[in-house]
């Protein structure tokens, strides 16, 4: 199999928000079998404060959706895989920000040309080596911006780290980003 039979698949569900990237060793630490992992998101839009959790829990199922698809698509044309959700120990992010689908923010979300950080992030462990990465040129988000910073009610995103034990998850972070806000129904 190579990367246009695994294109394929992944038109097949309408996924163009994607990249692959090779293992690292924290994802062979957990699956020794894996070769690369495919990244891939899905936008939630529409938000409004009332909103936000069920719009977000709806990308996850979808996301799941997806990622259960391609699996089971790909384990037919002889490639081991191995869905992973959104919100795992695993960063996610990080490989979505090393094979250009956006950066990852002071929030410690995906911030994305497109839609800001109103995506969730899953991923496809393979034991297959692949790799698909695209040019995100000098997208910088947050260099100027201290949005999700003054409105988070906790004071857990900082300049440059977030600490997740103090985090809500109220993602009011999200909200107020000023990338991509038009996918907002109202502002904070």
């Amino acid at each position: 199999m190579d990367i246009f039979s695994l294109e394929k698949v992944l038109n097949e569900v309408g996924l163009t928000e994607w990249c692959v990237v090779k293992a690292d060793s924290l994802l062979a630490e957990i699956f020794p079998w894996v070769k690369s992992i495919l990244v891939y998101y899905i936008p939630f839009i529409g938000l409004s404060k009332r909103n936000v959790f069920s719009k977000m829990i709806e990308a996850c199922r979808k996301s799941s959706e997806i990622g259960f698809y391609v699996v089971s698509k790909l384990q037919l044309l002889g490639v081991f895989a191995q869905y992973i959700p959104p919100f795992t120990n695993l960063p996610l992010e990080k490989y979505a920000e090393e094979g250009g689908l956006g950066v990852v923010g002071r929030n410690g979300r995906l911030v994305t040309p497109r839609y800001g950080p109103r995506v969730v992030v899953a991923g496809v462990a393979l034991d297959k080596v692949f790799e698909k990465k695209q040019a995100l040129g000098d997208f910088n988000p947050c260099e100027n911006c201290l949005a999700c910073t003054a409105f988070c009610p906790v004071g857990a995103i900082g300049l440059s780290s977030v600490k997740t034990y103090k985090c809500v998850f109220c993602l009011s972070c999200v909200l107020v980003c000023p990338i991509g806000i038009k996918y907002n129904e109202e502002f904070i």
